[in-house]
């Protein structure tokens, strides 16, 4: 199957990032408070209200949008010309103040403060790929090689498992494919073809792809106990929500009530459906109640990502 780029008049915008951005932060804030649940332990009756997880305020976001955030303001500021020392400095800084914390980025964090390792040997979890939509947006469909080099060597700074690195170049894929409005199915084959060449590129068995092709396939089932917390099977869930998505709001509460991994699974399909929307203060009902990222840095993101992706399209493609 071939897609078309879209024509430079219809380019992603600062503002189509924005909504991405927002979009994220609130399916990571829908999804928190049910975090680890059952499906059947999902109250989707109260699932707008975002009831408050322990000790958390209400509306409070996870990890998950910090490390986007994270990301996306080193990828402006190093122009796209990203290190592991210099990232895995940042996140080592930025971690304390985190809430919710995977143990393999704490893990790797702690190596390389320990003993300035740059690359993880192991680590399966979703981690990497969570915080990889920054990725797509600033870097379009057509610099596919560029892309996936930059987020093959921020994620293994973290997780090392080519299962993990694999699956954030997926959402990196499905970011770019959204952000320049290709049809859903079109977004969900580029992420298919983005994990066959990752598969391809570590030489993984063929059944480890069996998760994603059913997913993209609409052969998958949800697992009765909730998402687990490996990036394979969430970025499964990812896939089989898009596939059946009829809105924004409908696509992030469908990724809660599958249970699991509930925050991750919300936040990318927030992401990746959000940067498409024409106005997601109009389409996600509980936004106000969101404790978003601040204005500026929001702002600051978009348009950083926005000018990278120009700059990109200049120097990678000549243009």
């Amino acid at each position: 199957m071939v897609v078309r780029g879209v024509p430079d008049g219809a380019a992603p915008s600062p503002e189509k990032i924005r909504a991405g951005i927002v979009a994220y932060a609130a399916g990571d804030a829908l999804g928190v408070p049910w975090e680890g649940k059952t499906p059947d332990e999902v109250d989707w009756e109260v699932m707008e209200e975002l009831p408050a997880r322990g000790d958390w305020p209400r509306g409070a976001t996870s990890d998950d949008t910090d490390q986007l955030m994270l990301v996306a303001g080193y990828l402006v500021e190093a122009k796209g010309q990203v290190d592991e020392r210099e990232w895995l400095t940042r996140l080592a800084k930025a971690l304390p103040h985190m809430r919710g914390v995977g143990p393999t980025t704490s893990a790797a964090v702690r190596r390389f403060v320990e003993t300035g390792q740059l690359q993880a040997t192991e680590g399966n979890s979703i981690g990497a790929a969570m915080r990889a939509l920054p990725f797509g947006w600033a870097i379009p469909v057509t610099a596919a090689e560029h892309r996936r080099d930059l987020t093959i060597r921020l994620s293994r700074a973290t997780h090392g498992a080519p299962t993990a690195i694999m699956s954030a170049c997926v959402v990196a894929a499905m970011a770019a494919w959204a952000i320049e409005r290709h049809p859903i199915h079109a977004v969900v084959v580029a992420g298919l073809r983005a994990a066959e060449d990752m598969a391809a590129l570590f030489g993984l068995p063929p059944g480890a792809l069996q998760p994603l092709r059913q997913a993209a396939d609409g052969k998958w089932l949800p697992p009765a106990v909730g998402t687990a917390l490996d990036a394979v099977t969430t970025v499964a869930a990812v896939l089989h929500v898009l596939r059946k998505a009829t809105s924004l709001a409908n696509a992030m509460k469908h990724a809660v009530g599958l249970g699991g991994d509930t925050d991750t699974a919300a936040a990318i399909v927030g992401g990746i459906l959000g940067c498409r929307s024409e106005s997601v203060e109009r389409e996600i009902p509980w936004l106000s109640k969101v404790a978003l990222p601040e204005a500026e840095l929001i702002e600051a993101a978009a348009t950083g990502l926005y000018r990278l992706r120009r700059s990109l399209r200049r120097s990678v493609l000549g243009r």
